[in-house]
């Protein structure tokens, strides 16, 4: 009887899960993006610490905003898809700084990879708008040199012109003009010298590799078998349900038998 109804238990169990809805799970990873900048080039700024951003993805506000991008209603008459979203998304550090993985699931693969994207594009854009104003600083900065070349450009030709012009109308000139003249070209040259170095390390600054927003390593990925329900815990847990009823059964068969006998 123990055997028998162990045995019928996890055949439950196992029957279960092809009426259950099938769930499936994505998980991707987050890079949380950075601004170089003058102060300490060496060690980029985060647009956002990573806890904190980890935060941001556990709020309902964030959640919503998914939502939103999925199309799908959000608060407790939302639909089942976007209840599984609420209830599922999960995020957690890696050990590597700024990295975050996270994983929400969909009552299909593609509903999952959905969410998840959507959940990786919400994170980017909320990052984007932070590290805005940082980025409009350094593209006026660099605005600014460029404009400061220009102008050290034109004084350089004028200085030029002002050399050729005096050496070929054989002006000796005083003194005291040439060498002011001097000192006027290589204040200038040094100017263009300092103007070019900070144009390269503003460029060097706002490439790529320096300066990024938050994005995915890799494409989202789905498992690719339902995360839930699994035949082996709802088989185990059909099992362990048969085995008590059975023991239970066995229990009270015992008690009315001695007190019959009684």
């Amino acid at each position: 009887m123990i055997l028998g109804l162990s045995l019928a238990g996890a055949a439950i169990g196992v029957c279960l899960t092809y009426f259950i809805p099938k769930q499936w799970e994505a998980t991707g990873i987050l890079q949380v993006g950075q601004v170089a900048n003058e102060t300490t080039p060496a060690s980029p700024i985060s647009v956002e610490p990573a806890a904190r951003a980890l935060e941001r993805l556990r709020t309902p506000q964030f959640t919503n905003n998914v939502l939103k991008l999925l199309g799908e209603p959000n608060g407790t008459d939302g639909s089942a898809a976007s209840v599984l979203v609420q209830r599922s998304l999960k995020s957690t550090p890696l050990s590597d700084p700024g990295l975050i993985q996270f994983a929400v699931r969909g009552y299909s693969p593609d509903e999952a990879r959905r969410a998840a994207q959507a959940v990786a594009d919400e994170l980017t854009r909320i990052h984007a708008g932070l590290m805005r104003p940082s980025l409009d600083k350094l593209d006026a900065d660099l605005a600014e040199v460029e404009q400061g070349l220009i102008t050290e450009g034109k004084r350089r030709d004028s200085l030029s012109e002002l050399v050729k012009t005096r050496g070929q109308t054989a002006v000796a000139g005083k003194f005291s003009e040439n060498v002011l003249l001097n000192e006027m070209l290589a204040d200038n040259d040094k100017a263009l010298r300092l103007l070019r170095l900070r144009k390269n390390a503003l460029q060097e600054l706002l490439t790529e590799a320096r300066t990024f927003n938050t994005h995915l390593l890799a494409p989202v990925e789905v498992n690719g078998r339902n995360a839930y329900p699994r035949l082996a815990p709802f088989g185990a847990a059909g099992l362990a349900i048969g085995l008590l009823l059975s023991l239970l059964l066995g229990t009270a068969i015992e008690v009315k038998r001695r007190m019959q006998q009684l």
